[in-house]
């Protein structure tokens, strides 16, 4: 066996101690280990193999996860449906007014900012709650190939989705996604993460 497939017993070893010269040691012989197949003294400690495999899990969805690049583009893509789910919309609620309350066609007209943000809200919320409850992915994610996982890269809780729906409406959110890490406020808010899928 090589020293990577010993490594991979001996760091979950409740007998595993590091010297400052070999690296970690069986502290029972003080010395590398050299067995063939399994190690006879091997006693497993079960938090410390939790830890080594949420890190490696943690490290793969690191690696999974979608760039800059593509999530600016989930953004203007998701704008876009939106907007034409907003003409949609406002033309169906048109339609339904006319039949229903003509004499309310005006309320439509004279709807002021505030009015056109709450429902923008609406839609916008409905939408991301919506879509990624469902199948984990916006519109905009199905043409990108990205989906929401949670941290740990499984699908993500309803209570999760209606997190992430509702903090992107804070004030600058969609800027936040352009760090370094390519996580948003509503990604680290709502423990979730947008990856790539093949």
């Amino acid at each position: 066996m090589t020293r990577q497939e010993h490594l991979q017993f001996c760091k979950i070893c409740n007998h595993q101690k590091f010297d400052n010269q070999q690296g970690i040691v069986c502290g029972l012989t003080n010395s590398i280990a050299n067995f063939e197949v399994t190690c006879d003294s091997f006693d497993e400690n079960h938090t410390i193999k939790e830890a080594v495999l949420a890190k490696k899990a943690e490290n793969e969805l690191e690696n999974q996860l979608a760039g800059q690049g593509i999530r600016f583009a989930n953004y203007l893509l998701d704008r876009i449906f939106l907007l034409i789910i907003s003409v949609i919309t406002g033309y169906l609620w048109g339609m339904i007014l006319v039949v229903v309350s003509p004499n309310s066609l005006n309320s439509l007209e004279s709807m002021g900012r505030l009015e056109e943000f709450f429902w923008g809200f609406v839609i916008g919320f409905f939408y991301y709650s919506f879509f990624e409850a469902l199948t984990g992915r916006s519109l905009a994610k199905l043409i990108t190939n990205t989906k929401v996982v949670d941290e740990n890269g499984n699908k993500p809780t309803f209570e999760m989705i209606l997190v992430r729906s509702l903090c992107r409406y804070i004030p600058f959110n969609a800027f936040s996604f352009l760090g370094s890490d390519a996580v948003g406020w509503h990604d680290s808010l709502s423990k979730t993460r947008v990856i790539k899928i093949k």
